[in-house]
């Protein structure tokens, strides 16, 4: 009898051992998989190049959303404002979220909470220490299913938890599944944000421009088609004003405003698809575009939402 036990004993823990091994032995897409055959977060460049996006509160049609009990007031725009701004120096080092619809963190927490953080400490360099992971905040928000997200959630959970730094909490392109343990979210509480608002959409260009003049960088839902990023006149990466064909297949996209110039007529916008994209990891939104929002009969209304957060 006893011979018996000790062989299921033994049996009980070879099958384990088997399973652990098998488990390991698959990729992570396979572990968490991932719908790369879907179209609802990937955008496909002019030389046909696929980039993820993932902002599920972009409208899609042309319509600007905004929280009316949420709005930005009383922002007091100066009779003068320069004819260029620039933060981008600020920013950590551009990131690719890669095959996830992870733009919404990228824009959120990685450029904008490590901007705030920055700003605050004084320190001058960026490391894998004081850059915020946007895994923190997807991770959390996905539970595994990596789908596109909204900046309400996203910036709810920075206000309520935090933002943790990349060395503590990695981002993988691959997964989404991982969640922070206790002693992660100690860590992230002191790098939480206070308040976010919504632009109303009414003198726009103005508002953004004192923002920035302010060190305050506007997050954009954006909806993109086929002019997105190409190439204009001047040989910047650029989205032009043209009409828009909404019947049209086209992605959501998240995004940090962060600089303007007069001379370029558009806004400064990084974007999480890496270096080796647009200029730099870098894009110019025509004026027009922000312009637009409220105006039914313009033909290109392609920002669904603009909001400001604020540090703690």
């Amino acid at each position: 009898m006893k011979n018996q036990i000790f062989i299921c004993i033994i049996l009980t823990c070879l099958l384990a051992s088997c399973a652990t091994d098998f488990n390991d032995n698959l990729s992570v897409e396979q572990q968490n998989p991932i719908d790369y055959e879907s179209t609802e977060t990937q955008f496909t460049s002019e030389d046909g190049t696929v980039y993820f996006t993932g902002a599920s509160n972009c409208t899609g049609d042309g319509s600007y959303v905004f929280d009316e009990d949420k709005v930005l007031e009383a922002l007091v725009i100066p009779t003068t404002l320069p004819e260029v701004l620039d933060l981008s120096s600020f920013l950590p080092p551009i990131g690719d979220q890669g095959r996830q619809g992870s733009c919404v963190s990228w824009a959120a927490t990685y450029y904008l909470k490590s901007f705030q953080e920055h700003l605050e400490s004084g320190d001058l360099s960026y490391n894998p220490d004081n850059i915020m992971s946007p895994a923190y905040t997807y991770n959390q928000i996905t539970m595994g299913t990596c789908e596109g997200t909204s900046f309400e959630n996203t910036l709810d959970l920075l206000i309520d938890k935090g933002a943790i730094s990349l060395e503590s909490f990695p981002y993988s392109d691959s997964s989404c599944n991982i969640q922070p343990t206790g002693n992660q979210d100690l860590e992230a509480e002191p790098n939480k944000m206070s308040d976010y608002k919504y632009l109303s959409g009414d003198n726009m260009v103005l508002e953004m421009k004192t923002l920035l003049n302010n060190q305050t960088p506007v997050l954009i839902s954006t909806f993109l088609d086929s002019e997105f990023g190409k190439t204009d006149e001047n040989g910047l990466t650029k989205y032009q004003e043209h009409d828009v064909d909404y019947d049209v297949e086209g992605v959501c996209h998240a995004m940090l405003v962060v600089g303007y110039s007069n001379e370029n007529n558009a806004f400064k916008v990084v974007n999480s698809w890496g270096q080796a994209w647009g200029d730099n990891g870098f894009v110019w939104i025509d004026y027009a575009a922000f312009d637009n929002v409220t105006d039914d009969t313009a033909g290109f209304r392609v920002i669904s939402s603009a909001i400001v957060a604020y540090d703690l």
